[in-house]
């Protein structure tokens, strides 16, 4: 009787609410981010990965990071309109002013000044063999993009000159008559619109889907008046009947994308398929939203421009999230229930089932408000486990009921549909949900369990993984004889037990033993992973940097990451179905397509931003020259794009001769590198961009460095130090020869003059050597020898006979 009381009050709590919206995952990029504006017109993408933006406030060029705006000192008014791109990769724009635009050299150039064409009103325009084609006010223009003359193809009948091109065809309505004009012939009608004048149609649009003309009139001026669309059957225009939805909206522009036409509208993006000339609705984008234009960039993100919110990326068209209130978004446990649906339980004690075929979310009033830590699901009940409560669903009354005997799980698995294994913060257990017997595994923490298709018991502990055969014997797994902290644990088709974990990647067990690691060197996004699923030969995981499938018979990972527009990776549960996959996260619960998720992304080239050395910028060479004051050079380098650097790495190589060099690894959000003192040499700079898989990589760029001598170690210095120290050796003794000549030639001269000088003397000698000079020597002498002094008359007579040789010899 208490039994059935409780499924009474628990009948009345039940609250039903629908919610089958789902959208894309998105990015919204606002003033928060930078983006300069929250009003676009037009966005196209050029050949080097720049995103050009259309905006009220003028044109802005996104390389991914930053906004640059390009103006025009003669530019009239701010906003530009009608992106476009020519033959040569120019980006073209104009204004409401009449003004055409076209960006070069990183400039913006006025090209042709139409003011008296457009009279104040916008005028489209595009490119037709090499001329630029308008519809103004006025008419129907061909201006050379070459020499700028103008030709006036019609003359102003209807209250526009919409057009469109073709291949080699210009298809322009003229007097509602829809002409084709091809290459050097004359204007014919195709199609007579005449009957619908009466609707007083004044704007028109000309485009064409899957290579059919597709036209669509309206009148801004009259409301009442339906809008009609046209398209081409069997080379005849048929009018395709528009939906409710669009007959009270207006198509701003049109788009085929993935043979859908896609419509931007005043209410939204709305994506329908045209077979037979009946629209078939598909979905809804961005409901509400004043949408102006879309772009698929070259990796494959839409971007999808409005007129007051700003900028929308959708990265992935295959991963969607479903619309939740905030309240209920934070989902911590889900489980599936049969074939088709599954369960969720939030933080805040939410519990809601999702339909998967009728696509269908219907939550329960809340009976706690708690979390929900674990669901197990059975054959007819399902097991909920809160913080302080557990409940039990009933699948065939569809009530829930409260059974405290399951409160508080860390994880809960089941054995049979009378046991489960129950992981609490202080033991392991096997619990029967009938009598409620409990049957104690150890007593430790335990953070997860597992029930193999053995029929064998897995247990994280905080003191590792134990496995429990049929006779509950435990027994340790270990890795490389160390302890192995589990986080979760699932098994595959093959057999395989997996086991992720705090640090150590993923693990798989065969037979008790470990038979595969899988970490970063093998293709894991992080060696902290989270949950993991089972899904066939496919095992999914989830880490911190994203959501990972293996394919457990190659070896080979396929990866979800932040590019692919989901924002957190605390995944609570993965949840495999057929053909889709479900996760849930703090940020809600998310749908994936499992064949179309994963894109074949194109790793994008990169580009040098700026070349410093010595802090000092210089333009972008293949070689530099770099004297030897030359202390610091700095590389910066980037890729264009939407989060284009998001899975790759950066890898760098210094060349220096015969020394092959290693590649290096720039940190991850680092885009330069610097090298500092470089040593006089020649050295080659090779820089790459690889995916962090390594898969993929981008082509070496190169550069040569040549590093300079200091100047007194450059040979030309030394060989004028050489010559210079000749030159001074030469002139010393130079110096030194002349001095010593000079000296020489002194000391000849001397002495010829002393010899003259004797010369003289002897000659004055000689003059006075006569009879009576030598008489009176004598006669001295003769004296000396009679006075007796023979000592004096020796001298005398001695210096009298050298007087005599000196003067005859």
């Amino acid at each position: 009787m208490k039994k059935i009381s409780i499924y009474i009050i628990f009948i009345l709590l039940i609250f039903t609410i629908k919610a089958v919206a789902q959208h894309p995952v998105f990015t919204h990029l606002t003033e928060k981010d930078d983006l300069p504006d929250i009003e676009f017109y037009s966005i196209i993408e050029d050949s080097k990965g720049y995103i050009w933006l259309g905006a009220d406030k003028g044109l802005f060029r996104y390389d991914g990071k930053k906004f640059k705006n390009y103006t025009h000192p003669e530019k009239r008014g701010l906003s530009v309109f009608g992106l476009k791109i020519d033959s040569k990769g120019r980006v073209w724009c104009n204004n409401i002013s009449g003004q055409f635009f076209y960006v070069e050299s990183n400039e913006l150039i006025l090209f042709k000044d139409l003011k008296e064409e457009v009279k104040g009103q916008l005028a489209a325009f595009s490119f037709y063999q090499n001329d630029l084609i308008t519809s103004t006010e006025t008419g129907l223009y061909k201006i050379s993009v070459d020499d700028l003359s103008c030709r006036k193809l019609f003359k102003r009948k209807t209250g526009s000159y919409p057009f469109n091109i073709k291949g080699n065809s210009l298809i322009n309505l003229y007097d509602h008559e829809i002409m084709v004009t091809k290459k050097k012939k004359k204007p014919i009608i195709k199609y007579n619109l005449n009957t619908y004048k009466k609707y007083e149609f004044n704007k028109w649009d000309i485009t064409s889907f899957k290579n059919k003309d597709l036209i669509y009139a309206h009148n801004t001026n009259d409301l009442k008046v339906k809008p009609k669309l046209f398209y081409e059957q069997k080379n005849r225009l048929k009018e395709v009947v528009l939906p409710e939805e669009l007959q009270n909206n207006v198509i701003l522009t049109f788009y085929e994308q993935n043979e859908e036409l896609w419509l931007c509208t005043k209410g939204g993006l709305f994506i329908y398929e045209l077979n037979n000339g009946e629209l078939i609705y598909k979905r809804t984008y961005f409901e509400g939203k004043l949408v102006s234009s879309v772009l698929r960039d070259r990796n494959n993100n839409y971007w999808v421009t409005t007129l007051r919110n700003g900028v929308y990326i959708i990265p992935n068209l295959y991963i969607e999230r479903y619309d939740i209130d905030e309240e209920k978004m934070n989902i911590s446990a889900m489980s599936r229930i049969g074939k088709d649906s599954l369960i969720i339980g939030s933080t805040k004690g939410h519990l809601g089932i999702l339909n998967k075929k009728k696509n269908e979310l219907t939550f329960f009033k809340k009976v706690y408000n708690d979390k929900v830590y674990s669901i197990c699901d059975s054959k007819n009940k399902v097991y909920l486990s809160l913080g302080v409560s557990s409940f039990i669903y009933d699948k065939n009354r569809k009530i829930i009921y409260e059974d405290r005997f399951c409160a508080n799980a860390k994880d809960l698995s089941l054995i049979d549909e009378s046991n489960i294994l129950y992981a609490s913060h202080n033991s392991a257990t096997i619990i029967n949900v009938e009598n409620k017997s409990i049957c104690l595994l150890k007593k430790a923490r335990a953070y997860t369990t597992y029930y193999s298709n053995k029929k064998e018991i897995y247990v994280g502990y905080v003191d590792g993984v134990e496995k429990y055969d049929k006779q509950k014997i435990a027994s340790k797994i270990l890795l490389n004889n160390k302890l192995i902290f589990a986080i979760d644990i699932t098994e595959t088709v093959d057999g395989t037990v997996w086991l992720s974990t705090f640090k150590d990647g993923v693990i798989g067990v065969r037979n008790d033993k470990v038979v595969f690691n899988y970490t970063i060197n093998s293709g894991l996004l992080s060696n902290q992973t989270g949950k993991i699923k089972g899904d066939g030969e496919l095992l999914w995981i989830a880490s911190d940097k994203g959501l990972q499938v293996l394919n457990v018979k190659t070896g080979e990972f396929k990866n979800i990451t932040k590019k692919d527009g989901i924002n957190s990776f605390n995944i609570s549960e993965i949840l495999p179905f057929k053909e889709v996959l479900f996760f849930s996260s703090n940020k809600g619960l998310f749908k994936i397509n499992k064949e179309n998720v994963f894109k074949d992304r194109n790793i994008l080239d990169f580009y040098f931003t700026s070349v410093l050395i010595n802090d000092k910028e210089v333009g972008e060479k293949e070689k530099y020259e770099l004297a030897s004051s030359a202390k610091k050079i700095k590389f910066s380098f980037h890729t264009n794009g939407f989060l284009a650097e998001d899975n790759i790495v950066f890898k760098y190589k210094l060349i220096n001769n015969s020394d092959v060099g290693e590649w290096n690894t720039v940190d991850k959000g680092v885009n330069q590198v610097t090298f500092n003192n470089l040593a006089a040499g020649k050295y080659i700079l090779k820089l790459k961009a690889i995916e962090l898989n390594g898969k993929k990589e981008t082509i070496e760029k190169v550069v040569v460095l040549e590093v300079k001598l200091p100047f007194y170690k450059e040979w030309w210095f030394l060989l004028i130090i050489i010559t210079f120290l000749f030159i001074l050796i030469w002139i010393f003794f130079t110096k030194r020869f002349d001095k010593l000549e000079k000296n020489q030639k002194q000391a000849i001269e001397k002495e010829r003059m002393q010899r003259e000088l004797v010369a003289s003397k002897l000659e004055t000698l000689q003059s006075q050597m006569n009879p009576h000079f030598t008489f009176n020597a004598l006669n001295s002498i003769q004296n000396l020898v009679l006075k007796g002094n023979k000592q004096e008359a020796y001298n005398y007579l001695t210096k009298f006979s050298l007087l005599l040789r000196k003067i005859y010899y």
